[in-house]
């Protein structure tokens, strides 16, 4: 489980001033911190200290915050999970939704110099017929008419040639603009979904709460938001492995999602957190739907996919908040953050 108000304030004691010196400074931290918490500043732990020291990213504040919180020492395994989780997961999805983007403009200016290409063939051919019109009123013999009609047909053929030539291009160009639109499309989903567990992730959940605390605000109608921590995950990784960990954040998440998919939104918010967002519904719905899902996963028994090993019990705690006038993201989140860390204190595998 995370605390948020730990969280926050060491991002703030490492704010990007974006002085001089700063890269020096945020390195020479970076180093130790890798020094004190016994991990080799490889390319990728030093990334992921030297991110923590400037304070760039929230979420990999927190994640950090939260393992020491915990008292869990930061491994190189931890850092580098969370370089691909956080800060390579976002570089790749902005990466490859701008190059779908670009690749969708270019087509574009394709067809706009096509269209150019077929107004000057189209004002050429005009000027031709004006022209053979005019010396075809003022021929005189039979030899003059047949002359004048040859190249009416030869610039006929010509323009025929080259407007085929203009469609088919066209043709081509619509094609791989349909299906530029559709890898745009897949790389803007991505960008909003979390690799491991297909769900939706931070970025989506951003976007979410906030349409969402709109729509309250707006109609001041009810809302309710919830935080979904897997009790004792670090102990189920230590026993069956990161592997089977994953297995079951799958499982949790997928299990969440699909119970209230028609009453809201969840995303994997990091680690073993998801973030739900219930909109219309009052506190007091919001944690009987919460009892059932709880209950559900407290109740499956799963085993290990290739061994079949019993795992036993997973169980999840929530901590829940609702809307109220004036409120913001960090309202709601401080009060479900706090109502999630009574229920891990009062026994876990509870809805408070």
């Amino acid at each position: 489980m995370s605390s948020r108000s730990t969280a926050k304030t060491a991002s703030a004691a490492h704010p990007a001033s974006g002085g001089f010196d700063d890269p020096f400074r945020f390195a020479a931290e970076a180093l130790s911190l890798a020094k004190a918490h016994g991990t080799p500043p490889e390319p990728d732990t030093f990334k992921v200290w030297y991110t923590y020291a400037a304070g760039s990213s929230l979420v990999l504040n927190q994640r950090i915050e939260s393992l020491i919180a915990d008292g869990t020492q930061p491994s190189v395994y931890d850092l580098s999970a969370l370089n691909g989780e956080i800060i390579e997961a976002d570089k790749s999805a902005d990466a490859a939704c701008s190059q779908a983007g670009d690749s969708l403009r270019k087509e574009m200016e394709e067809v706009q110099t096509f269209i150019r290409s077929y107004l000057q063939t189209t004002e050429r051919y005009e000027g031709t017929i004006d022209d053979t019109t005019k010396s075809l009123s003022e021929a005189s013999t039979a030899a003059e008419v047949e002359t004048v009609i040859a190249l009416m047909i030869r610039e006929n053929q010509r323009v025929r040639a080259q407007t085929q030539q203009l469609s088919a291009s066209l043709r081509e160009t619509q094609d791989e603009i349909i299906r530029l639109q559709d890898k745009l499309s897949q790389s803007r989903k991505a960008e909003m979904q979390d690799p491991m567990t297909g769900l939706n992730n931070r970025r989506f959940f951003q976007q979410a709460i906030a349409s969402a605390l709109a729509h309250a605000e707006t109609f001041g109608q009810p809302m309710s938001f919830a935080i979904a921590d897997i009790d004792h995950f670090k102990s189920v990784n230590d026993r069956f492995g990161h592997q089977i960990g994953d297995e079951i954040l799958k499982f949790v998440g997928t299990f969440i999602d699909k119970k209230l998919k028609e009453h809201g939104t969840v995303s994997r918010y990091g680690g073993e957190e998801f973030a739900i967002i219930l909109p219309n519904i009052t506190i007091e719905t919001a944690r009987a739907l919460l009892e059932d899902v709880k209950d559900g996963i407290a109740g499956a028994r799963l085993v290990t996919s290739k061994s079949n090993k019993p795992i036993g019990a997973v169980t999840v705690s929530f901590g829940v908040s609702s809307w109220s006038e004036g409120d913001d993201i960090d309202g709601l989140f401080d009060r479900a953050d706090r109502q999630l860390y009574e229920a891990k204190n009062a026994g876990r595998n509870l809805v408070r």
